[in-house]
């Protein structure tokens, strides 16, 4: 078996899955000693192993990939496995790769040799090694017989698609992490300008200069538990840095100079009726003002009704003008003014963070759907694997009950596996629709013919009114064979023996527009409405009593959405339900 090491790989839950499958190799086939290794860059790396643990030491480093060369050359092929006989090959070749466990080797025909070597080479759809997995130490002491060979086939056939599975779940991880980093650039980059705060504040700058002919403006916005930011441009737009002591200047008198619905001015020995107790922060404000070569400042406070949102402050530099009476008067306007403009602005921007907020949530749930249906579908094909050889042994009754429905339920899990992946896949706004032009007509003739057995089963009068014209529509074929399967096998579904499903498309004006009609049990209004909801199924017990996923109708609506058409549903309790999607023709 291959020394290899453990730590070469982050999936924890499929090591898991792993593990339980060469546990159950081991177990059912016969084996002391099991082990599978996964391929990393140019080495083997040990994931999980079954065996005796004084062996376990020798699993610590990992191997290079080379070091399946020796049996890929001398090796003879059993399917995916390799068996490498002991008298086929010099010891030589495997020194120091391969540990040799010593066991007994008794002289039967057939019998086993410590030096045999059998490897499975497990690879991905086209034909890339993406692992091995290696036997050892039968328990009968000798080489496999054409039984166990199958079973060791059909186990290495379970290992691949697990291994190929795990790779798949850690490349989504990867792209939903690349992915989750670009989205954020990409918003960020595209919100539009004149929504966003410091948008308001950036092109406020210039008028205020012009109009006051201001040398620099500061504006300080109050957050609803905070200081806030703040904006202090010179005349050319550049930043300029305020001390801490200016912004306790703006937290102190911006409030209770909008109480008083006043200005004020700051000069370099006098300021004109500030209010009381500001000594300091005035004298503060002075230094900071000389400091950049200013003289006086217009303070004015920002607000909309009763709440204060901020501070302006326009500054002026020694040769400047005084402010004059009409500037001062008009100031007190610019601040009801500037504080609408910020009130839009922090409305905007919350209502931003929330419709983020909820993209990340609705993000979150594609993604978790996406992992978990790929973490269920690792198990679900060793449970189906390890059932469908129950199937071939000689059961006594009441097993082969029990393994039938096991096997009934695996397919419903793997169904509802399949429909959540699907529904990941199209709701995500990673995953871009690829439009070609796709005949609705022969997509619907496909379905009805894959139906059809099912309807005749229960005597169903299958009314089919297609026409003989093409009926394009742009979209992804795939996607559009579920919706109308989808539609379809709902309406065989709950209509009862002897009833009648209509299944009809035309071209109408820019759309092609599909029916699919019944006269089976019908929806009430109340379950119309969560209808296309994940998960959702009907108050009706006749109509739960029939197995369902909930994801059926979901995936329509999300389809439909995708492919900018509409869905539509008609329907009355008893009399039967007609769904009607409108699609572009192409």
């Amino acid at each position: 078996m291959t020394r290899t090491d453990h730590s070469g790989w982050s999936d924890s839950s499929a090591r898991a899955v792993l593990q339980l499958m060469v546990e159950s190799v081991a177990e059912m086939i016969g084996f002391e000693v099991a082990t599978l290794s996964v391929v990393l860059g140019d080495q083997l790396v040990t994931v999980a192993y079954t065996g005796p643990d004084e062996f376990r030491e020798y699993l610590e480093q990992p191997d290079p990939v080379s070091v399946l060369d020796p049996v890929a050359e001398h090796a003879e092929s059993w399917g995916r496995f390799r068996f490498l006989a002991s008298e086929t090959y010099d010891d030589a070749d495997l020194e120091g790769h391969w540990l040799v466990v010593d066991d007994e080797h008794p002289d039967v025909p057939d019998a086993w040799h410590p030096h045999d070597a059998l490897v499975a080479f497990l690879t991905d759809d086209e034909g890339r090694l993406v692992g091995a997995m290696s036997v050892d130490r039968p328990v009968t002491h000798r080489r496999p017989d054409a039984a166990q060979r199958r079973l060791l086939e059909r186990y290495a056939a379970q290992a691949e698609r697990a291994v190929i599975t795990a790779f798949e779940r850690e490349e989504l991880v990867r792209q939903v992490a690349d992915a989750e980093t670009a989205r954020q650039l990409i918003r960020s980059a595209s919100m539009p300008a004149q929504a966003s705060l410091e948008a308001v504040l950036q092109h406020t700058h210039r008028p205020l200069i012009e109009g006051f002919r201001a040398t620099g403006s500061w504006i300080q916005v109050f957050d609803p538990d905070g200081e806030g930011r703040g904006y202090a441009r010179a005349h050319d737009g550049e930043p300029v840095a305020l001390s801490d002591r200016m912004v306790d200047l703006a937290l102190h008198f911006a409030p209770r100079l909008w109480a008083e619905q006043r200005v004020f001015v700051i000069t370099e020995d006098c300021e004109s009726d500030v209010p009381d107790g500001t000594g300091p922060l005035l004298d503060q404000a002075r230094r900071q003002l000389a400091e950049l070569g200013l003289s006086t400042a217009l303070g004015i406070p920002l607000g909309v009704a009763r709440e204060c949102l901020g501070f302006l402050v326009l500054c002026r530099r020694p040769r400047d003008p005084a402010w004059t009476p009409g500037e001062i008067g008009s100031a007190l306007q610019i601040g009801h003014d500037l504080g609408a403009a910020l009130m839009t602005a922090r409305a905007l921007e919350r209502e931003r963070n929330l419709v983020r907020e909820l993209q990340q949530l609705a993000d979150y749930r594609t993604q978790l759907i996406a992992t978990l249906s790929h973490e269920l579908r690792t198990p679900l094909s060793v449970i189906s694997g390890n059932l469908e050889m129950l199937g071939e042994l000689d059961l006594e009754h009441p097993a082969t009950q029990y393994r039938e429905a096991m096997a009934r339920g695996t397919g419903r899990m793997a169904k509802v596996v399949d429909d959540l992946l699907l529904l990941a896949r199209v709701s995500d706004p990673r995953h871009p629709l690829e439009r070609t032009p796709v005949d609705l007509r022969l997509v619907a003739e496909d379905v009805l013919a894959l139906v059809g057995s099912s309807a005749r089963s229960k005597e169903l009068t299958l009314r089919v009114e297609l026409g003989d014209e093409p009926l394009l529509v742009p979209g992804d074929p795939t996607e559009l064979d579920r919706l109308v399967a989808n539609l379809v096998s709902n309406a065989v579904k709950y209509t009862g023996s002897g009833g009648t499903v209509v299944v009809a498309a035309a071209r109408r004006a820019a759309d092609v527009v599909l029916q699919v009609g019944d006269d089976g049990l019908g929806i009430s209004e109340e379950d119309q409405i969560g209808l296309f909801s994940p998960f959702f199924r009907t108050t009706n017990p006749d109509a739960l009593s029939q197995p369902g996923t909930g994801l059926g109708l979901s995936i329509v609506a999300t389809i439909v959405e995708r492919h900018h058409g509409r869905v539509e549903v008609s329907s009355r309790v008893g009399v039967g339900t007609t769904f009607t999607v409108t699609l572009p023709v192409a």
